[in-house]
C-alpha cells in the first residue's frame, strides 16, 4: 500500500524510522567524555569543567570538579503523584 506513495517498502520504511528513532535517543542521553560509555540509571557521574566523567573514568577526570549527581530515570519527573485530598 505505502510502495505507489512513497516509492519505498514497508519493512525499508520500519528499518528508516527505527534509525531515526535511535539516533534521536542518542543525541539525547548523557554520555562520558572520556570513554564514550552510558552511565547506567543510579550510577554517580561528574561533571567536570571539562564534561561529563562516568564513574569508572573518575580517577582520569581532568579539570575542575564541578559536581556530583545520580544518573535519574528518564521518566523521572512524569510520573503519576497521588495527592492527599482535604477532609470535606
Amino acid at each position: 500500500m505505502l510502495r505507489p506513495i512513497l516509492g519505498i517498502s514497508e519493512s525499508d520504511l520500519e528499518r528508516r524510522l527505527l534509525r531515526k528513532g535511535v539516533g534521536a535517543l542518542e543525541a539525547s542521553r548523557p554520555s562520558c567524555t572520556s570513554c564514550g560509555r552510558t552511565p547506567l540509571v543510579g550510577e554517580l557521574v561528574h561533571r567536570f569543567s571539562r564534561g561529563l566523567v562516568c564513574e569508572l573514568c573518575r580517577p582520569r577526570g581532568r579539570g575542575t570538579l564541578v559536581a556530583s549527581e545520580r544518573v535519574a530515570h528518564s521518566e523521572r519527573g512524569n510520573a503519576v503523584r497521588l495527592r492527599v485530598r482535604p477532609a470535606a
